[in-house]
C-alpha cells in the first residue's frame, strides 16, 4: 500500500513538474496518459477533449499496452447515453462496463478490446468541463478509490490547460497592442506629411514669393522675409525628422529592404547590408523588423564603438529573420536599458524570438525571429484556442 501510494505521488510530481514549468500541453497530456496508466497497472488511458460541436470528443492522447484506436486526433460520436456524456452532464467522476450490451462507437471499441470497465474524470477548466481521462480494466471493475486518484490528475490538466490559455490570450493581447501602436505611428506620420509639412511648404515659398516682389530698397523686409522662409525650411526638416522616427513613409510605401537602406545610408556608423527578402512581409512584421534594426543601429552608434556594423535581413514564407552585429567593445548586459527590453517586448508580443551575444572585447550580435502571422493564437491541441 505504502510503495504503491509513493509510486503514485511519484507520478504526479512529474506531472506536476511539467505544468509548473510551463510544458507543451500536448506533452502533459501524453505524460498524463502514461502515467495513469502505469501507476494504476490499467492497460488503457486516454485524454480526450469535448469539442465545440458538442456531437464529438477528440483524443488528445493515449497509453495502451496493446494496439487500440484511440489514436490522437481521432473523434469519437458522443453518444447520448455513454460515459463521458454522462461526465460532462454531472461534472463528476463515474464508471461504465459490461460492453457485450453497450450501443455506440465507442463502445464497440471496448469490445474489441476486451474491456470489461471504464472509468472517466472530468478535466474542469474555468469551472466549465473541458475535457475527460479515461482509464479501462480488461479484469473486472476499477475500484472507487482508482477513481479519486485520477481525478488529482485531471486536476493537474485543468492547471496546465488554463496556463496555456492565459498565455495565449496575454500573447494575443500583446499583439495587438502592438498593431495598435504601429498603426498610431503610421496614422501620426501621415497627418504629419499630409497636413502641416504642406502647411510649412506652402508658407516658405509664399515667404520668398513675397520677398522677390518687393521693391528693391526694401532690404530689410527682404531680409526679414528670407530669414522668415528659411526658418519655415528648418522646422520642415526637423517635422521630417520626427515624422521619420515615428513611421517612415517609405516603408509603408516600399517596404522593408528600401527602409533598411535609407536606414543604413543615415548611419553615424558604416553599415554592410544583406538584404533577401522578397515579396512584401505582413505590415507587423516590417514595422517590428524596422524599429528592431533602427534601436540596433542606434544602440550600436551610441555605446559599441564599433567600426562596421553588419546587417543582415532574410524573407521566408512571410517571416523574418534579422541579424544585426558590430565589431565594437561588446560587454552589452540584455537586462540593462529601455532599448533591449522594449525590443524583447515587442518580438515576444508578435511571437518571436530575440537573443543578445555580447561577449566582452568581441562585438554584439542581436538575432531575431518573427513568425509570419503574428496575430495567430496559440491552440491547444486538436486546433481549440
Amino acid at each position: 500500500m505504502a510503495e504503491r501510494l509513493a509510486l503514485e505521488q511519484a507520478a504526479l510530481r512529474r506531472v506536476a513538474t511539467l505544468v509548473a514549468r510551463g510544458a507543451e500541453t500536448s506533452e502533459v497530456f501524453a505524460a498524463v496518459a502514461r502515467e495513469v496508466a502505469g501507476v494504476m497497472h490499467l492497460p488503457v488511458a486516454a485524454v480526450l477533449r469535448y469539442d465545440d460541436d458538442d456531437e464529438t470528443t477528440t483524443v488528445l492522447a493515449a497509453w495502451s499496452d496493446r494496439p487500440h484506436p484511440f489514436q490522437p486526433g481521432t473523434r469519437w460520436p458522443l453518444h447520448p447515453s455513454g460515459l463521458a456524456a454522462r461526465v460532462r452532464q454531472t461534472g463528476r467522476t463515474a464508471a461504465a462496463g459490461d460492453y457485450a450490451h453497450r450501443r455506440g462507437l465507442s463502445a464497440a471499441a471496448a469490445r474489441d478490446l476486451g474491456l470489461h470497465s471504464v472509468a472517466a474524470a472530468p478535466i474542469i477548466v474555468d469551472g466549465a468541463v473541458w475535457g475527460l481521462v479515461t482509464i479501462a480494466s480488461t479484469d473486472g471493475p476499477i475500484p472507487d478509490h482508482v477513481r479519486g486518484r485520477l481525478a488529482e490528475f485531471t486536476e493537474l490538466l485543468g492547471t496546465a490547460i488554463a496556463n496555456t490559455q492565459s498565455r495565449a490570450e496575454l500573447s494575443a493581447s500583446r499583439a495587438r497592442i502592438v498593431a495598435a501602436a504601429d498603426e498610431t505611428r503610421r496614422r501620426l506620420e501621415r497627418d504629419l506629411h499630409d497636413g502641416i509639412q504642406q502647411r510649412l511648404v506652402s508658407l516658405a515659398l509664399k515667404a520668398r514669393t513675397i520677398a522677390t516682389m518687393t521693391p528693391q530698397p526694401a532690404d530689410e523686409i527682404q531680409g526679414e522675409l528670407s530669414l522668415l522662409a528659411d526658418g519655415l525650411g528648418t522646422a520642415m526638416d526637423e517635422l521630417r525628422e520626427i515624422s521619420h522616427g515615428i513611421h517612415p513613409a517609405i516603408l509603408s510605401e516600399a517596404g522593408l529592404g528600401p527602409a533598411l537602406e535609407a536606414l543604413a545610408r543615415r548611419s553615424a556608423v558604416p553599415v554592410e547590408l544583406d538584404l533577401n527578402l522578397g515579396p512584401r512581409l505582413g505590415q507587423q512584421v516590417e514595422a517590428a523588423g524596422y524599429y528592431i534594426a533602427s534601436e540596433a543601429l542606434a544602440n550600436a552608434a551610441k555605446h559599441a564603438q564599433a567600426s562596421v556594423i553588419d546587417l543582415r535581413a532574410d524573407g521566408c514564407d512571410g517571416a523574418l529573420t534579422l541579424s544585426v552585429r558590430d565589431d565594437g567593445i561588446g560587454g552589452a548586459d540584455p537586462s540593462c536599458g529601455s532599448g533591449i527590453i522594449g525590443l524583447k517586448d515587442r518580438v515576444e508580443a508578435l511571437g518571436g524570438t530575440i537573443s543578445v551575444l555580447s561577449p566582452p572585447g568581441h562585438g554584439t550580435a542581436l538575432h531575431v525571429q518573427l513568425p509570419a502571422d503574428p496575430m495567430a493564437v496559440p491552440a491547444l491541441p486538436g486546433g481549440t484556442p
